[in-house]
């Protein structure tokens, strides 16, 4: 694929995002299951930005990653089946980088579901992924905030039935950014591990 064409295609992907859900059927979301009908799609990018969340060594922002690529995500420890293939999808991604590209990309997972994540949790969690995850989390307000920068759409659901407690509706996508922190690439749940590849070289070879 040439730069040119992949620039094309990855400019369509960022225009659009999906609510995914992580409850079994059965769930009942109250007025979020409105919502999915009437989120599914946005029609422009969100305009991302600099946050500041928690990880279990501290404090951690986006431009401490000032130079670097990162692919950032959003999802929770909990979920059973869609943050679990997007992070495998990103690990084979992240494997398939040499040593030399793979120091320049940093990826970062944030919690949606704060009351049951914390740090150490996600900490464990990602560890299981890549070791250069890191996982972060806040108060419901922090992450509200930096969800809505980055047009993550997220409701709890209460699956009947489960002894696990509530489940999470929540966008699925993966962000690219780059590494003067512009959110440039966004990735619908399922993108192949080779498209991201190609979309992190993209911008590593971007870089001045």
């Amino acid at each position: 694929m040439s730069v040119s064409a992949l620039a094309r295609l990855l400019c369509l992907l960022l225009c659009t995002t999906v609510l995914h859900g992580c409850a079994t059927k059965g769930a009942s979301g109250g007025q979020g299951q409105n919502a999915i009908a009437e989120s599914e799609e946005v029609s422009e990018p969100p305009p991302g930005g600099d946050f500041t969340l928690h990880s279990k060594n501290g404090p951690v922002s986006l431009h401490d990653f000032k130079g670097q690529v990162v692919l950032l995500f959003f999802g929770y420890a909990n979920c059973p089946d869609v943050c679990p293939t997007s992070l495998a999808f990103s690990t084979k991604a992240l494997n398939t980088l040499n040593e030399g590209e793979l120091v320049q990309v940093q990826p970062l997972f944030v919690s949606i579901d704060p009351q049951r994540d914390s740090a150490d949790k996600l900490a464990e969690f990602v560890s299981f992924f890549h070791s250069r995850f890191i996982g972060l989390t806040g108060s419901e307000d922090e992450v509200k905030q930096v969800a809505r920068r980055y047009g993550v759409k997220y409701y709890q659901v209460e699956p009947e039935g489960s002894s696990s407690g509530y489940a999470v509706n929540h966008s699925a996508a993966v962000y690219l950014i780059t590494q003067d922190g512009t959110l440039r690439f966004l990735f619908p749940h399922g993108t192949s591990p080779s498209l991201i590849v190609k979309a992190i070289r993209y911008l590593l070879a971007d870089t001045p």
